[in-house]
């Protein structure tokens, strides 16, 4: 990241995540409607409405407040998201992170500390609008070696 303090303890793993930050929402602005952004976005305010990027980064810091939709490539949490939040390829809750809301993405890291109250619905990489394809993944019981229901064997 080649803004903001180099102690940040926001990590990247991917190789196609982007690297320059290029947006930075400060403490002290309070945003509503709709925010779209590419590369990296940090956000230190309070945001209302929905936040939308096809790959970029979304990084809620401690001071963040946000109340949305969010939907982006990575999306790391250490402060507070109301909202239902869709990320393509990871979604990072830190120790100071609180996320009250439904989490749709293939990867979901939560650190010791952190509070996440709501539903985490794992899903493929290849869902490109991984929302919008949650209904129509299936859902197969669990079996045991003999090929039992679980329940059935219980």
């Amino acid at each position: 990241m080649k803004f903001g303090s180099s102690k940040s303890s926001m990590s990247y793993s991917s190789n196609d995540a982007p690297t320059d930050l290029r947006s930075f929402l400060g403490e002290g602005t309070e945003i509503t409607g709709e925010i779209k952004f590419s590369e990296i976005m940090r956000v230190d305010a309070n945001i209302s409405g929905t936040i939308t990027s096809d790959s970029g980064s979304l990084l809620i810091m401690e001071r963040g407040r946000v109340k949305a939709t969010v939907q982006a490539g990575i999306v790391e949490i250490s402060g507070i998201v109301e909202g239902t939040v869709t990320a393509k390829n990871s979604v990072k809750i830190h120790s100071t992170g609180r996320v009250y809301g439904d989490i749709f993405t293939p990867a979901l890291i939560i650190e010791h500390g952190a509070v996440f109250d709501g539903k985490c619905h794992m899903l493929d990489n290849k869902h490109s609008n991984a929302a919008k394809d949650f209904a129509r993944v299936e859902q197969k019981p669990l079996t045991d070696t003999k090929g039992l229901k679980v329940a059935d064997a219980i």
